[in-house]
């Protein structure tokens, strides 16, 4: 299960988006059978990917969504990426190889332990640390745009540890580019 920020907006403006409403939504895809063969391919993928990640589609199957608790990235109150957080961040890089077949928007939430500001500075932290893994190690940097929530958004209550766990989490939205836009209207996105 995701819940969607609606309306807020981005820490560190790295594609031009200035809300994830707006990278999530762009392109709008109008043709018929580009956006069927599009949400095939995201279908597909998402079936392979369900078996090992919290994976949800949005935008009616053209948005795939996947769900990572921060703890696979960070220690507690870290902002320094852990060293087990290479190996995931790699297994992300993996949707970028093509560049323009895709575009990420990373959103980095957290509990509400703490103040909402220190929540806040500490998702900012966080999500900058991982884009600047993603501008270090890929050459996907200009494809990803970085959210930060801090406490906003809690998919559970914050009742109980593992809720808060759940609560703190990185959302790497899959969003169809012009690469695979182009693919789809030539036939050639299910070859891949």
């Amino acid at each position: 299960m995701i819940a969607c920020a609606c309306g807020l907006t981005m820490m560190a403006q790295t594609s031009g988006y200035y809300t994830i409403d707006e990278a999530i939504n762009s392109p709008v895809i109008k043709e018929n059978k580009v956006r069927s063969a599009i949400i095939d391919y995201q279908t597909n993928l998402t079936n392979r990917l369900v078996k090992d990640y919290n994976v949800n589609m949005m935008r009616n199957g053209e948005v795939i969504a996947i769900t990572f608790p921060a703890d696979l990235f960070f220690e507690a109150n870290e902002t320094r990426l852990s060293r087990r957080a290479d190996d995931m961040l790699q297994k992300i890089a993996q949707f970028l190889r093509v560049p323009g077949f895709y575009h990420a928007a990373l959103a980095m939430y957290h509990d509400n332990t703490g103040s909402p500001q220190y929540c806040k500075e500490l998702t900012d932290k966080r999500i900058k640390s991982i884009a600047d893994w993603f501008a270090v190690n890929t050459n996907s940097g200009r494809y990803i745009s970085s959210f930060s929530f801090g406490d906003k958004d809690p998919i559970l209550e914050n009742n109980s540890m593992n809720n808060r766990r759940m609560n703190r989490r990185l959302v790497v939205f899959l969003i169809p580019d012009n690469v695979m836009i182009d693919n789809a209207k030539r036939n050639l996105l299910n070859k891949r």
